[in-house]
């Protein structure tokens, strides 16, 4: 196999490694440990898998950068889209201002934000 077949399948083989791993620190309530894994997701898609770009490549780096921000990486399919990020909540404001100004200032692009909080997920109602 090529050497671009052989990055993309170590890929996948390290991936299901980390999901199973992410299953593992989230039981465990390990938010900082699952965090880690995101990041090393991305740098898999970005050197690996080879399907971001040098926009969501940014954006997971400021978010590397900010102490606030647990974990980051790419989101769908890649070549431009979004990332997800878990952020601090007393954080997240100041989080996305930073984000969306210094993306506009990089690439004179808009940016939008998505403010999510987790809940307990779908569950049967009695």
């Amino acid at each position: 196999m090529g050497e671009a077949v052989y990055k993309r399948c170590s890929f996948v083989v390290e991936e299901i490694y980390r999901t199973k791993k992410a299953a593992k620190l989230l039981k465990e309530d390990d938010i900082t440990g699952f965090g880690k894994l995101m990041f090393e997701t991305h740098e898999g898609l970005k050197n690996k898998y080879e399907v971001s770009c040098k926009e969501l490549d940014f954006l997971v780096d400021v978010a590397k950068e900010n102490k606030n921000v647990v974990g980051a990486r790419l989101m769908g399919g890649g070549f431009g889209g979004c990332t997800i990020n878990i952020v601090k909540e007393k954080s997240v404001s100041s989080f996305v201002k930073e984000a969306i100004t210094t993306y506009q200032n990089k690439f004179n692009i808009d940016a939008e934000s998505y403010v999510m909080k987790v809940a307990d997920g779908t569950n049967e109602i009695k």
